[in-house]
């Protein structure tokens, strides 16, 4: 087996990316029944399709990885592929769509002291998007430290990013009150019973096991982007850290958040496609490249026994 040879080819085929991207669309849609007739069922495919391409278009803008892969977007329609918990899940598919569209917004304020049109517009995509999934408002915090971490946190900076709740919020009661119905305002004010949902971890054993195996592989990178990587530009490095600590964030949340699982779990393989992406397309090491296969034929392998237990 040329492990060299199939890095090389899953970097940088277009042929295999369309192939992989037709692959995913057709296990979503078969059997061809009566439930093509369900729009969440396209909505959901069409999104997280384009979250996929998208994470390709912002290495492509800021230049992350520095080199042409499209590892990112095979990883993230690999982790997510034969899952039926996402099938039909808009709200998460949406917020994964925010959450990707932040990120861009906020790789873009890198050292840029005026940011506050970014940070409005992240704050916006935010409340906008926690109508319809309320945990998104937990990222507030988390975008406060990636703006610290690019060096752009300053007073404006913040009270931009504050400014875009107050905005939708006005908007909403102004509604309202044009309506007569003070109630529609309330009802969409986020809710603690909505936010701090806690309950037992339910987890099959299959997504033990996935999580055990994404677990080791995240260490792995930890590793080699914190002690081994010193070649690497302080601006990749910057942003690879502030993937690596969100997505420790979501991983918790999505562990003690059970009713929000699947939700959490598509926008939490937004930075693991990403940090995996990165890590299998810029190491030359011939064990990284089996390591590489062993990641696919895995998740290959979990996506098949979960397809066939449905």
């Amino acid at each position: 087996m040329n492990a060299e040879k199939i890095h090389r080819l899953l970097l940088t085929n277009r042929l295999l990316l369309t192939l992989f991207v037709v692959a995913f669309a057709a296990v979503r849609l078969y059997p061809f029944d009566s439930r093509l007739e369900n729009p969440s069922l396209w909505a959901c495919l069409l999104i997280q399709i384009g979250i996929a391409f998208f994470l390709l278009q912002l290495n492509h803008i800021f230049n992350i990885i520095q080199k042409r892969t499209f590892l990112p977007a095979l990883f993230y329609l690999l982790l997510i592929g034969c899952n039926p918990a996402f099938y039909y899940n808009l709200k998460g598919s949406l917020a994964a769509l925010c959450l990707a569209l932040c990120y861009f917004f906020l790789f873009n304020s890198f050292q840029k002291p005026k940011s506050q049109l970014n940070a409005l517009n992240i704050s916006l995509l935010l409340v906008l998007g926690s109508l319809l999934w309320p945990p998104l408002l937990f990222f507030f915090p988390v975008f406060w430290q990636g703006f610290y971490r690019f060096r752009c946190l300053n007073a404006r900076v913040f009270f931009a990013n504050l400014l875009g709740f107050v905005v939708v919020y006005l908007f909403i009661f102004a509604w309202s009150v044009y309506k007569e119905d003070i109630n529609l305002f309330l009802s969409l004010l986020p809710q603690a019973d909505k936010l701090f949902v806690f309950h037992k971890p339910d987890i099959t054993v299959l997504e033990w096991i996935e999580s055990g195996f994404l677990l080791v592989i995240y260490l792995v990178i930890g590793i080699y982007l914190f002690f081994y990587n010193i070649s690497e530009r302080v601006w990749t490095i910057s942003i690879l850290s502030y993937f690596y600590f969100s997505a420790l964030f979501i991983f918790i949340l999505s562990f003690f958040q059970n009713e929000y699982k699947s939700a959490w779990e598509l926008v939490f393989y937004i930075p693991i496609a990403f940090l995996t992406g990165h890590f299998f397309s810029r190491s030359n090491n011939r064990a990284i490249h089996y390591l590489l296969l062993l990641f696919i034929l895995f998740f290959i392998g979990t996506d098949i026994v979960r397809y066939i237990g449905t």
